[in-house]
């Protein structure tokens, strides 16, 4: 199954940039686009584990859709989980679980970013599909 259209446009955004410099400052353009995120929403249920910075995700189903807030204390985690919300809020849970990881590798952040926030991103990826995954089960 392919991406969804909004998280494919930002993998190819990065993947066209030359240097991990230019895909970094794409990120903390995300990063600074991701939207509100209520401070009493930063608590230890919504914590995504795995990541060097410490990042709080929210994730809702309603209108057959998926539906997530982020926040995080890092920029560039920020920018990361920005790319994700936004490119995976408002699609269904069926489309969000079938999401590859191997975009990662496509976005050419697999040479940009350290081992590291790799795993945090995959992380990330992964307490969305969690999520997602309990709205496929339930619909089923």
């Amino acid at each position: 199954m392919p991406l969804p259209l909004k998280l494919q446009t930002a993998v190819d955004e990065l993947a066209s940039l030359d240097d991990k410099m230019m895909r970094y400052m794409l990120l903390l353009d995300y990063a600074e686009h991701l939207g509100e995120y209520p401070s009493e929403g930063k608590v230890d249920t919504y914590l995504v584990p795995g990541c060097v910075s410490r990042v709080w995700l929210d994730a809702r189903h309603y209108d057959g859709a998926m539906h997530y807030r982020a926040a995080a204390e890092g920029q560039i985690a920020q920018g990361m989980v920005a790319m994700l919300v936004n490119g995976l809020d408002g699609e269904t849970p069926e489309a969000v679980v079938a999401v590859d990881p191997s975009f990662i590798r496509d976005a050419g952040l697999s040479e940009s970013l350290t081992p590291a926030r790799q795993g945090g991103l995959a992380s990330m990826l992964q307490r969305m599909q969690q999520a997602a995954r309990q709205h496929v089960t339930d619909s089923a």
